[in-house]
């Protein structure tokens, strides 16, 4: 079972399913060599919040072994996107 085929049989809205795959692929790749850093964190903090309401809303997920780990991942991508990709990105050589 694909990913996206997961995501809407526990009721993911389908309009989420294709943005996930995007900002998780490629927003993967732009932070990997820093391309874009600040929009791709943003997008990335953006996608764990509408995941952490989904396991709130709609898995249940309790704190402890539930979505603490979405929160840190929302925390961590807002602070990439204030603080930027650093001296060896691709951001930093353009003059971005």
């Amino acid at each position: 079972m694909r990913k996206g085929e997961f995501m809407k049989t526990v009721g993911m809205p389908t309009g989420l399913v294709p943005f996930g795959g995007v900002v998780e692929f490629f927003g993967g790749l732009g932070l990997l060599i820093g391309l874009f850093t600040p929009i791709i964190a943003v997008l990335a903090a953006l996608w764990m919040l509408a995941t952490t309401w989904f396991s709130i809303a709609k898995i249940k997920k309790k704190y402890m072994g539930g979505y603490e780990l979405d929160i840190t991942m929302i925390l961590l991508s807002l602070a990439l996107a204030f603080i930027g990709g650093g001296t060896f990105s691709i951001d930093h050589l353009i003059g971005v």
